[in-house]
Formats: structure tokens, sequence, C-alpha cells
């Protein structure tokens, strides 16, 4: 898996540049090496490059996310009644986005189960969530 092709699909995401994106090259990296821990060994990486490193990008961005919730770097509205919790929103959003890239590498992931029904109960089942 290329760091360059990963960092770069991360920081499109997380809507980062320069110094701001530096700041979270850690998390890449360690996703990365996540999502190598549970793919096969010997997947043709030169065929399924694009797929692998937008996984490891989608995990770097889902593990952003939960910092910048964490931290309360993002914030809700409340108007009378209405609440909006964008940090909710958003953390949900990155959360979807990596569903989906676990399900597009999911002929990739090392398993011996079957997959029926959503990715999401795979994904809490093989504790991939990484809550």
């Amino acid at each position: 898996m290329e760091f360059d092709m990963v960092f770069r699909k991360f920081t499109s995401m997380a809507e980062l540049d320069g110094e701001q994106a530096n700041r979270w090259k850690h998390l890449v990296y360690e996703s990365m090496a996540d999502i190598s821990d549970i793919i096969i060994p010997d997947y043709d990486s030169r065929r399924y490059r694009r797929r692998v490193a937008s996984a490891a990008a989608a995990l770097a961005f889902y593990r952003y996310m939960k910092l910048l919730c964490a931290k309360g770097e993002m914030s809700g509205i409340k108007a009378g009644d209405l609440t909006v919790n964008e940090s909710k929103a958003s953390l949900d959003n990155a959360y979807s986005i990596y569903c989906d890239a676990l399900l597009d590498i999911g002929d990739l992931i090392m398993t011996d189960e079957m997959i029926f029904g959503r990715t999401e109960s795979f994904v809490q089942r093989r504790n991939y969530r990484c809550d």
C-alpha cells in the first residue's frame, strides 16, 4: 500500500492541506497497518491498490472525525426545541464511508465465514469497528 495515495485520499476526505494534514499522518500510518492486518496476504496489490488505499483512508478519516468529536472541535446548534448535532451527523457519515470502503474490499478480507446481511454487523462481529 502506498502512503502517498492513502494520504491524498484522507486529506481530500478531511478537507485538510499543508501543516493541518501533516498533524494527522500518524492516523494514516496506523490505519494502513490495520487494513493490512485484515486483508489476505497474497492479494494482487497492483490490481486492488485503489480499493485498499480507499479503505485505509476511510479508516483514517473515521478516526480523525472521532478525535475531533472527542476534543469538542465540532459542535451542535440548538434553536428552541430543534437541536442539530453536527458532530454526531459527521461521525455517522464518516462511519458510513468506512463501512462502504470495507464492503468494497470484502473479497480481500481474511475470513472463513460467510457474510450475510449488512456490512455493519460483519464489521462489528469481526471487531473492525475500531471503537
